[in-house]
């Protein structure tokens, strides 16, 4: 009886081995029909690492959506594309926030000023916390919720404001003699993506910080006060933009380019065309475009387009050097969003800049003591480029 048990249990034993290998193969080739066979190997594996944490893994937590989210990054980082990248959903609503230059805040703009010692506010947004409570350009901020600056880094100090919805902030500010403090409430704030002013009686000004947002329509705006004002030549300063929406730089491209125009073009890694036009047609003014080194992307699009089409004069230095374009898929199981390089970008000359950049057509840098200021901010004797421009629209 005992030889019988043993046999019976060898028995079923090897049959549960032949059923576990016969169901393996199975799966296997199922997948293999409906992937293929890298996809196959891929869905296997992924699975089967899955498996052997959840029997073996000594912290192992049931956590499905974090394993396969991460194995998502681990896909989107295997491409070797710098630009690839894989979000959760709460990433990619935070990054269309930012995209949309929205946050929760107060409202400022602030540098640390080497010449005061001190951190001093560049800009206060309009509708903003920070607004309402009446802090002004050129205020030192010289506490926040109890902690003094004392030197320390810039983003340390700042990282002492709240900035949660409806929560309360305390700043002590210098005001020339006056040492005021003002309390602050939080809230979801709007920071515009465009700056402009006149420079001389017929000069006007405009720096796109980014191609998101409202910056389509900021910029129709401010061309049309700024033509109100008594505007026939203009500076467009791209410099330190590092790009954004690949729409948004048509659209603005579009403001300065007679119809019919060819903006771009978009070519797939098959060879496949996509040529965008202009729409509107130009406001036809004098311009000299502003670029530098952190010129890129969208900004090289609309670099490149004005000088190919001579509707600008390039000063500055040689733009990045980014001529491809992403593309976001969501990911159904997830709901998060995949971003791939899907496209490269060509002038109307047929250049594509990628690892090539923009060379302007009057090269000129800033003197070091410039570069420590954000490009709204550069006192005007420091900013050798913006003078270039203003000289070369004077015809100087």
């Amino acid at each position: 009886m005992r030889r019988l048990l043993i046999y019976w249990s060898v028995t079923i034993a090897i049959a549960v081995f032949i059923a576990v290998m016969i169901t393996r193969v199975a799966v296997w080739n199922a997948f293999r029909h409906q992937y293929g066979q890298d996809e196959g190997h891929l869905v296997f594996s992924v699975r089967e690492a899955r498996e052997i944490l959840r029997q073996n893994y000594f912290y192992y937590e049931e956590d499905e959506q974090a394993l396969t989210e991460a194995a998502l990054k681990g896909i989107a980082a295997a491409t070797g594309d710098r630009y690839a990248e894989y979000y959760t959903a709460d990433e990619y609503e935070e990054l269309q926030k930012q995209n949309r230059r929205t946050f929760v805040g107060i409202g400022i703009l602030t540098q640390y000023s080497e010449e005061k010692g001190a951190v001093e506010i560049l800009e206060v947004y309009e509708n903003t916390p920070a607004s309402e409570a009446g802090l002004l350009p050129g205020d030192i901020i010289t506490e926040i919720n109890g902690v003094a600056y004392d030197g320390q880094m810039l983003n340390d100090f700042l990282n002492s404001i709240r900035a949660e919805d409806g929560a309360e902030n305390t700043l002590v500010i210098r005001r020339g003699q006056e040492t005021l403090s003002f309390r602050i409430i939080a809230r979801e704030v709007h920071t515009p993506s465009v700056s402009y002013r006149m420079l001389t009686d017929t000069i006007g000004y405009i720096h796109v910080q980014t191609f998101h947002g409202t910056c389509v329509e900021e910029t129709e705006n401010a061309l049309e006060i700024l033509r109100a004002k008594g505007m026939t030549s203009l500076v467009l300063d791209l410099r330190d933009n590092l790009g954004g929406s690949l729409y948004d730089a048509i659209d603005i491209t579009d403001l300065f380019l007679p119809k019919d125009s060819v903006v771009t073009t978009l070519r797939t890694r098959n060879g496949e065309e996509t040529v965008y036009k202009t729409e509107k047609g130009s406001i036809d003014i004098k311009t000299a475009l502003l670029v530098n080194g952190m010129s890129a992307s969208a900004s090289e699009l609309v670099a490149g387009a004005m000088k190919d089409h001579d509707a600008a004069y390039l000063i500055g230095t040689k733009t990045y050097g980014k001529g491809i374009v992403q593309s976001f898929y969501q990911i159904g199981e997830t709901k998060g969003w995949m971003k791939i390089t899907t496209e490269a970008y060509y002038t109307p000359n047929g250049v594509c800049v990628q690892d090539n950049g923009i060379q302007p057509d009057l090269f000129i840098e800033l003197p070091d003591e410039a570069k420590q200021y954000s490009i709204d901010n550069i006192p005007t004797e420091l900013d050798t480029q913006l003078k270039a421009a203003i000289d070369y629209l004077e015809g100087n």
